[in-house]
């Protein structure tokens, strides 16, 4: 019925439409220049200006950088930054935009030392010096003293800045995260301070007082929702949920209570969090009666009396809601059931593909709601129609884990890709490597009217897919 395109992809990578907030939890590196701030994190890399601490840029896998990120450091006798990870060396040219893999007789590097006439490595094979001009390691047996060190040699502790006493942070719930990484910056001017499970706070380094808060991206938990309430794009997760405003700031709402109001009602973050830490938030669904929450134990309900209430205990994990007239639709790896008053019963489609499970479920702006299934969605438009979509060359065992639709687009994940079906014309492209896209594991989808948002271990994606999929 509809006609099938699948687009040949050929390293049609575009950097500029899209965005990584990789979590700042765990600060492993900082190294700055004149104009910018290079902090590495696991999932990788943050650029930001040193005069408004705005990001610029993240460096991670998409990029080419495989594995975690342990250290970065800047090398100004070249001008490119120095990223490594357990078994690979890169170097970022800020001039062209591009990372590339530097190849190196060793594996692991323990420690990056940076001197005026080049850069030296502390590594599982010796130590190896690499010239300003040169293109090639040179072992070498000695060292200068004047070095300035990034890892394990880095001696920089936070009690050597006596202005960062008391060598915590306090966040807005009033919980501190021990300091435990300082870098002063150039010109040590400013000190910058990374807090574990917060992220990095700005000193004057005469002063004392703080001049920025450097926070942005999920929480270290994996992110298991993404959802619109009260304005905002809500991450949830682990003990923490995280929101973007219009403005562009981060908020973080840890497992006690912060009331803030949503569709008419007042939601409770304490009951969410602490509901998702005891049995795992699957699924959300917001109404007009509250807020529908599945779980691996079952369907709960928030209501306007900010009271958690149980609707369904059930022996598997529900994967997705839908609200169909006064009847609840829910998705499990059993397949679709309706649940009506005390009786629940299966809902078959007529292709007969939600019968060996459904993974996700959302519903587009037109009222059509689409179900994750193996190898594929199915769809029901609001008049009752079915419909259902095989993208070509798709495996027919893996199944649709994460959904999201907006317009004539729906967003299907699979592992650690997207395909992207437009209804319009029954056309699909892939989001992968080559793409720009490249993630351990798609954790939940969203989308609205300009971005596609990805959740994956420790980082969070931000797709103009407007820009990406003309």
């Amino acid at each position: 019925m509809f006609h099938l395109l699948l687009l040949a992809l050929l390293g049609s990578y575009t950097p500029e439409n899209w965005r990584a907030y990789p979590s700042l939890d765990e600060v492993r590196c900082i190294s700055s220049t004149g104009s910018d701030v290079y902090v590495a994190v696991p999932a990788g890399v943050c650029i930001f200006d040193r005069s408004r601490y705005r990001l610029l840029r993240a460096l991670t896998r998409a990029d080419g950088i495989a594995g975690d990120v342990e250290l970065c450091a800047h090398n100004p006798s070249r001008g490119d930054v120095f990223i490594t990870t357990e078994d690979h060396i890169y170097r970022y040219i800020p001039a062209t935009g591009r990372v590339e893999e530097l190849f190196a007789p060793f594996k692991h590097v323990s420690s990056i030392g940076i001197a005026e006439g080049g850069a030296y490595f502390e590594t599982d094979a010796g130590t190896f010096f690499r010239a300003r001009n040169a293109a090639d390691f040179t072992h070498v047996t000695e060292i200068p003293i004047e070095l300035t060190w990034y890892g394990a040699k880095d001696t920089l502790k936070p009690r050597d800045f006596p202005v960062l006493t008391p060598y915590f942070v306090m966040d807005e719930q009033l919980l501190n995260h021990k300091i435990t990484l300082v870098r002063p910056d150039k010109g040590n001017k400013r000190v910058f301070a990374a807090a574990e499970g917060y992220g990095i706070v700005v000193y004057d380094a005469r002063s004392g007082f703080s001049q920025a808060h450097i926070r942005f991206g999920p929480s270290r938990a994996p992110v298991r929702r993404i959802a619109r309430l009260d304005n905002r794009i809500w991450f949830i997760g682990g003990e923490t949920a995280v929101s973007l405003d219009t403005a562009g700031d981060w908020q973080y709402f840890l497992t006690r209570p912060g009331d803030l109001s949503t569709g008419g009602f007042r939601l409770l973050l304490g009951n969410v969090t602490t509901l998702e830490r005891s049995q795992g938030l699957s699924a959300l669904l917001s109404d007009s009666a509250g807020l529908l929450l599945g779980t691996d134990q079952g369907i709960y309900s928030l209501g306007p009396n900010n009271k958690l209430a149980q609707l369904l205990s059930l022996p598997r994990r529900v994967s997705g809601l839908l609200r169909l007239h006064d009847s609840l639709v829910f998705g499990t790896d059993a397949g679709l059931f309706l649940s009506v008053g005390d009786s629940i019963v299966e809902y078959s489609d007529p292709y007969g593909a939600t019968d060996w499970g459904v993974f996700d479920i959302v519903r587009a702006d037109n009222g059509t709601a689409y179900f994750g299934t193996l190898g594929g969605i199915v769809s029901r438009n609001a008049d009752g129609a079915w419909f259902h979509y095989v993208p070509p060359g798709f495996d027919l065992r893996q199944p649709v884990s994460a959904l999201a639709a907006t317009g004539t687009r729906v967003f299907m994940a699979t592992g650690t890709s997207i395909t992207v079906l437009d209804t319009k014309d029954g056309s699909y492209t892939m989001l992968d490597a080559p793409r720009g896209f490249s993630v351990p594991e798609i954790s939940s989808l969203y989308a609205d009217d300009k971005y596609l948002w990805i959740a994956s271990p420790g980082l969070i994606t931000r797709l103009d897919y407007t820009k990406e999929l003309r």
